[in-house]
């Protein structure tokens, strides 16, 4: 296999972004292709040019249900079509917003449940919001079919950071903490019945605290919530917002059935004289084996299927399905490249000649190919960034030092590995979570052993043991993790305000003592501007991939939306995204 040929720039949009866990890319052209050239010029697409149509239903496939219906859930749980934001993605941009980034731009979003972005006072760090004066909650307990108000804001964010009086909302079992995502958020209050006037942190006044706020899906749910019993949280019957969709059956793990919310208020900006949703029911199924979510899909009793950052089907299936001809295949490129997440307090991980020597063993250049069916020369390797991030990513300006230490190269691993004082190589273990690619890792432990690296593999029994062990670094085992964003989650923590931050480094595993990284990032926390942080962020770029903290085993993954030909009106942009879902199918229809 060829040694890597270059690493392309993906420049589409800069988005502001202070947590890196579910950090993308950008879209692409199917097969291959510079994306950047690919983005300017190619038309937005669509499944068929059908005019809108009321009725029918959909079949969906989702690929984890939590069982969980309380409003403070995040955005992973994106089977609640029930629920709404204060702000969403600009569908109306979606020629531009087609591609899967850490951060919407604000331009790029729009009103909701608000009637726009808000009113920013940086002087003060007031936003004043306006809420829409004719959103209703769903007509079924526990709400009724009230009118929405500004208290039930007030409410909704309050209760998540245990503000005005309320016990903070802890989500078990759940890597996410909403402190760590709301860190700007100071006060919240009702102005009158539909204002409601949010106030950030002295540290926030600027565009990039207004920016990182706005940016933070809250599902708005209503006071009510507060007099159901455990029980009645916990059952479905209960699960209500003022969503385009309501919750009428749920069979645990396995399936859900939304049916159209006949009082929704909400109108299709491209046709406004149609009142949302479209579509009738809407099924959402859990199907896991991929042999049945293919059959389904060319036999047409499935509509929909893709996932953030994970494939459902390998390019097999999908040459398949394209022969099939059922449907459309949007293709993105996802910022996370399969890696290798080591903790180097550990002693033969300390040396960034062992590290570098673990890159070189790795034929980053050929598993792409065979896993991913991306050629060569359109192998993309991030740094600390994701490379759909023009303001931060400097992967095109990468010098030739730096790109040449992700070649492939085998003689040159064992020369490190011996000048490190390993001549003969070593033996560690990983753990991975259930869900990591095995084939990939298997193909790793392979190309390590050829250098005399033993990589010895574990698989977790459920997804928090992983993230136990990623965590501890004191366990020395490693761990599955992504490159780019990914690997960087707790490098990002440092950006969120938190006084203990580089004691959630050291705790994360990677326990690095480099204190250029610590100072950059404080910099990059205190900035006030948004051309500011990019150019300390840049120099963060440059940092991560000289120091090899994640081995990265592939480059970029394509990831996509696969949608039936008998729907109308989608314009290829990234459906399973940040709350991204519920908003996109409201405006589709079916098109028989």
């Amino acid at each position: 296999m060829k040694n890597m040929k270059k690493v392309l720039s993906l420049i589409l949009a800069l988005a502001m972004v202070f947590s890196l866990a579910a950090c993308g890319g950008s879209t692409a052209e199917t097969g291959s292709g510079d994306a950047e050239e690919a983005a300017a010029t190619e038309e937005v697409v669509a499944t068929n040019d059908s005019e809108p149509a009321y009725g029918g239903e959909v079949t969906l496939y989702y690929p984890k249900f939590y069982n969980f219906f309380d409003p403070a859930m995040i955005n992973e749980y994106q089977y609640s079509f029930w629920f709404e934001t204060l702000w969403t993605i600009d569908l109306t941009k979606s020629a531009e917003y087609s591609f899967d980034a850490c951060a919407t731009p604000v331009e790029d979003m729009t009103g909701q449940i608000a009637v726009d972005m808000g009113e920013m006072n940086y002087e003060t760090g007031e936003l004043t919001v306006t809420l829409r004066d004719d959103v209703y909650f769903q007509d079924k307990e526990p709400y009724n079919g009230r009118a929405l108000t500004a208290d039930d804001v007030v409410w909704s964010y309050s209760r998540l950071l245990g503000l005005n009086g309320l016990e903070k909302v802890v989500i078990e079992d759940s890597p996410s903490d909403w402190a760590t995502t709301l860190y700007m958020l100071e006060a919240v209050e009702a102005k009158d019945e539909h204002t409601v006037v949010f106030t950030l942190g002295e540290n926030y006044r600027n565009e990039v605290g207004y920016a990182a706020f706005v940016n933070v899906k809250v599902n708005i749910g209503g006071t009510e919530w507060d007099d159901l019993t455990d029980e009645q949280k916990s059952d479905w019957n209960y699960a209500a917002g003022t969503g385009p969709y309501i919750l009428t059956e749920y069979v645990a793990d396995n399936s859900m059935k939304l049916e159209k919310n006949d009082n929704y208020y909400d109108y299709d900006d491209r046709y406004p004289e149609n009142k949302l949703p479209y579509i009738d029911v809407i099924n959402l199924i859990y199907l896991e084996d991929t042999a049945n979510v293919l059959a389904q899909a060319m036999a047409g009793s499935l509509d929909w299927f893709g996932e953030n950052g994970k494939n459902v089907l390998d390019n097999t299936q999908l040459a398949q399905l394209a022969d099939a001809a059922t449907g459309y295949t949007q293709e993105y490129l996802s910022g996370s490249p399969v890696a290798i997440g080591l903790k180097v307090s550990q002693d033969q991980f300390s040396d960034v000649k062992v590290r570098e020597a673990m890159q070189h063993a790795i034929d980053i250049e050929g598993i792409s190919q065979v896993y991913f069916n991306i050629a060569p020369e359109d192998l993309v390797i991030p740094g600390l960034w994701s490379p759909s991030l023009n303001g931060w990513s400097t992967v095109g300006s990468w010098s030739e030092d730096l790109s040449s230490q992700f070649t492939y190269d085998p003689e040159l691993a064992k020369e490190l590995l011996a000048e490190a004082g390993y001549p003969d190589g070593f033996t560690f273990t990983i753990q991975l979570d259930p869900t990591a690619n095995m084939s990939i890792y298997e193909e790793a432990k392979t190309e390590l052993a050829a250098v005399g690296i033993t990589m010895e593999i574990e698989v977790a029994s459920e997804m928090m043991e992983a993230v136990s062990v990623s965590q501890d670094p004191t366990d020395e085992r490693q761990f599955n993790t992504f490159g780019g964003g990914y690997s960087a989650v707790s490098l990002a923590n440092m950006m969120v305000g938190d006084n203990s931050a580089q004691l959630q480094v050291e705790t994360n595993g990677f326990n690095h003592d480099n204190q250029e990284v610590f100072d950059l990032l404080a910099q990059i926390q205190s900035a006030t501007t948004v051309d500011e942080q990019a150019s300390i962020a840049q120099q963060l770029d440059q940092i991560f991939p000289e120091n090899h903290w994640a081995i990265d085993l592939t480059g970029v993954q394509p990831t996509y939306d696969w949608i039936s030909s008998r729907i109308g009106g989608y314009s290829g942009e990234k459906v399973y995204y940040d709350n991204n879902m519920r908003t996109i199918w409201s405006r589709l229809w079916v098109s028989e």
